[in-house]
This record gives C-alpha cells, sequence and structure tokens, in this order.
C-alpha cells in the first residue's frame, strides 16, 4: 500500500505519499503536472479528482485508526481488571505469608540459642538419613 508504485484501486490516482508537483500557470493559477497550456478546465478536474482520493484514503486510515484505539482501549480495560485481581492475590499471598513466618518465629523462639539449635538438630537429622540412605 505504501511506496510509489501503490495507486488507488478506485481512480488510479496517486496514494497520499506520492508527491504531485504543483506549476504555475502564466495567468496566475495552480496545477499539477506541466504547464503547456492544454485544457486547464480538465487539468483541474484531475486534480481535484486526486485529492477526493486522498481525502478518502486518508478517512479510511482514520477510520482503521479509531477502530485501534478502540481495540486497545478495550485491551486496557481487561489488563486493568487482571492487574486488580492480581494485586488482590498478592495482598492475601502478603497476609498468609506474614502469619506464616510468625508462626514460625513463635515455633523457634524468640531467641537467636533457640534458631541455632534448631538449625544445628536438622542438620544433624539430614547427615544422618543420608548416611542411612547411602549406606543401607
Amino acid at each position: 500500500m505504501f511506496g510509489s508504485s501503490a495507486r488507488n484501486k478506485k481512480t488510479d490516482a496517486p496514494t497520499p505519499d506520492e508527491h504531485i508537483p504543483l506549476v504555475r500557470l502564466d495567468d496566475g493559477g495552480w496545477l499539477g503536472g506541466a504547464s503547456d497550456g492544454g485544457d486547464r478546465l480538465s487539468r483541474l478536474e484531475s486534480v481535484e479528482k486526486t485529492k477526493d482520493a486522498m481525502l478518502d484514503d486518508m478517512e479510511s486510515a482514520v477510520d482503521r485508526l479509531g477502530f485501534i484505539a478502540s481495540t486497545i482501549r478495550n485491551e486496557v480495560g481487561e489488563h486493568e481488571e487482571l492487574l486488580d485481581g492480581l494485586g488482590d492475590e498478592l495482598e492475601s499471598a502478603d497476609e498468609r505469608m506474614s502469619s506464616t513466618m510468625q508462626k514460625v518465629e513463635k515455633l523457634l523462639g524468640t531467641s537467636d540459642s533457640g534458631r541455632l539449635s534448631c538449625i544445628f538438630g536438622l542438620v544433624v537429622v539430614n547427615v544422618i538419613l543420608i548416611f542411612i540412605i547411602t549406606f543401607f
């Protein structure tokens, strides 16, 4: 659709990205193409048709952009709902994690010596289990 070789299928007019050279006529008017003094009215009609074709192309492009904008707005709304749900789930998980951490701290005790004893005991149990699994 883009490029100088693309043409409007209805009128074979240049696409909006093609440059139409305008030439000033001796009588003070502007006209596209060469100024060889041909039929001015037919050239003006041709220029008018070209402009109409360009406006039609621009109108369809604006319609497509409107559709794309509407689609993006709908997608953003859906993602906003998903993110809100995810935020609620994260808050719930954070509350459960805090509750679990409090229970673990209560189980281990608040002193550092209690924590170290529990960790040492778990390491010893793991070493014994590994020894039993490997040699028996």
